[in-house]
């Protein structure tokens, strides 16, 4: 099977009109989107000339040859490399469940034969945290700590059976924070244990983290421009 990337874009929610035509306009019908919010401070806000702004979070399936399209049209036509205008970035996936699957994820794509690169050459890596609901700014504060550039909060429930708040014995969502954490690979293990020691579990923060390979990242100046 072709490398096969999932590439998440994250903009401003005004844009979510222009971005689905711009995934029309390259052949990526099958779209997913989140409603989020941004975590950079003011001092980071300034600096950028970002306005702290609602954002939307795009979810889609390429491969590698599409993957580097998308990229250079993200840069070229929606000027992602503009301060505030976003940042998208992707992560090669090592399997997926049939061929089936692979027609539903890439539908109305041609998938080539090119292979992706080795995870060990790869240099950014996205910490993906769970935390519960109102703790994101004492997450954002520890991973700040280690040199953390910002973050995107996307709201999520806790669905677990075994949930510990019941209602007449039914199970009730616990809500939670997912925040992501676009990092360098050489500077995410301190970020991850500074989140740890400081918002991790057994905290009020009550805050799980784990991280994913990145291959490729545009916009947010290429994170400070390396």
């Amino acid at each position: 099977m072709s490398s096969i990337f999932y590439m998440i874009i994250i903009t401003k929610r005004e844009f979510e009109e222009a971005y689905l035509n711009f995934f029309r306009e390259n052949d990526v019908h099958m779209v997913l989107s989140d409603l989020c919010r941004g975590t950079a401070q003011k001092k980071t806000l300034d600096y950028l000339g970002i306005e702290k702004t609602e954002k939307i979070m795009f979810h889609i399936f390429v491969d590698s040859n599409r993957r580097e399209k998308i990229l250079r049209n993200l840069v070229n036509q929606m000027e992602i490399e503009v301060a505030g205008n976003g940042i998208a970035l992707t992560i090669p996936l090592e399997s997926i469940g049939g061929e089936s699957c692979l027609k539903y994820l890439t539908e109305g794509q041609e998938i080539g034969k090119k292979k992706g690169e080795k995870m060990e050459n790869l240099k950014y890596s996205l910490i993906i945290v769970v935390a519960d609901r109102g703790a994101s700014e004492t997450v954002m504060d520890a991973a700040r700590s280690a040199n953390a550039k910002g973050g995107t909060v996307v709201s999520a429930k806790e669905t677990e059976v075994n949930a510990k708040e019941r209602f007449f014995g039914v199970s009730i969502a616990e809500e939670k924070e997912m925040i992501y954490i676009l990092a360098k690979k050489q500077e995410k293990d301190e970020i991850m244990s500074a989140i740890m020691t400081k918002a991790g579990i057994g905290t009020d923060a009550n805050a799980a983290v784990f991280s994913v390979p990145v291959d490729r990242i545009a916009g947010l100046r290429s994170l400070m421009t390396d």
